[in-house]
């Protein structure tokens, strides 16, 4: 019996002096409750990024007409056509419409960009230009409907059909000056914005494009692309003979019945 309570009793033992053992190294390994106040907090780090970041891209369709031109032929049926004219005409809802369909603006497209610094020295963003892809001019469906007559932005002109289209200065819609960055450059500071209106047009061909800024920043020369989302922006000419077109609707002012509505008309007949 003497020899059983000794085997019981070891096993209990050895467990308190292996606690006793790791006691201590288990207690100096704890961090201490109250920091050292003479310990710095850590400055925290921006994220890494280009000197001027884009916080806006949107491709806004001109109120001067509602003309739409797609690649490829576009048959709607009365209940389609008739959801079309339930949309009121120059709304975004319309615009919406008709860019989910693939339709592409004719002659120029306009764009909204705005840009902010994105670096702990200021930013200058030195140039801008268009890096096209262009072709023939699309010649699927015309939707033809003519025109009946916030914050600041730099309005700036991009002509797709030069070799190199750079950005260029717009004195009105209609007439353009010369490179715009060629006499000034346009300069930001960290968190600063700056909002772009850009016309890119072409009277030549359709065209896929992005724009590249030209930044300078701490003595580095970067260019930021800038594209629709993933995607290149489109604009193409318009053919200005409608027999060209394998099918056509007109509504608004061309719309000679009075009603505004679209309509389709036989683009091999129609004057």
């Amino acid at each position: 019996m003497k020899w059983a309570g000794t085997a019981i009793a070891t096993p209990v033992l050895v467990g308190v002096l292996i606690w006793a053992i790791q006691q201590p190294f288990t207690s100096s390994a704890r961090p201490s409750a109250t920091p050292d106040s003479r310990t710095p907090s850590p400055t925290p780090t921006r994220p890494a990024g280009p000197a001027a970041s884009v916080d806006l891209v949107q491709v806004e369709h001109s109120n001067l007409h509602n003309t739409w031109i797609f690649p490829q032929v576009v048959t709607l049926s009365g209940d389609q056509l008739a959801q079309l004219n339930a949309l009121p005409e120059y709304s975004d809802a319309q615009h919406r419409w008709f860019r989910q369909q693939g339709g592409v603006d004719p002659y120029s497209t306009d764009l909204k960009i705005v840009v902010h610094g994105n670096a702990d020295r200021p930013a200058r963003i030195i140039g801008m230009k268009a890096v096209p892809r262009c072709g023939p001019p699309l010649a699927g469906t015309l939707f033809e409907s003519p025109s009946a007559g916030s914050e600041d932005s730099i309005k700036i002109g991009l002509d797709l059909d030069e070799a190199d289209p750079r950005g260029k200065t717009l004195v009105n819609d209609s007439e353009w000056g010369g490179d715009y960055f060629r006499e000034k450059t346009i300069s930001l500071k960290r968190d600063e914005e700056i909002a772009f209106q850009v016309i890119a047009t072409t009277q030549k061909h359709y065209c896929e494009f992005s724009i590249e800024l030209d930044v300078l920043s701490n003595g580095k020369l970067t260019n930021q692309r800038i594209d629709d989302h993933g995607k290149p922006f489109k604009v193409s000419a318009r053919n200005t003979d409608y027999a060209s077109y394998q099918k056509m609707y007109i509504g608004g002012v061309a719309n000679d019945d009075g009603s505004g509505k679209w309509r389709s008309v036989d683009p091999q007949t129609y004057q």
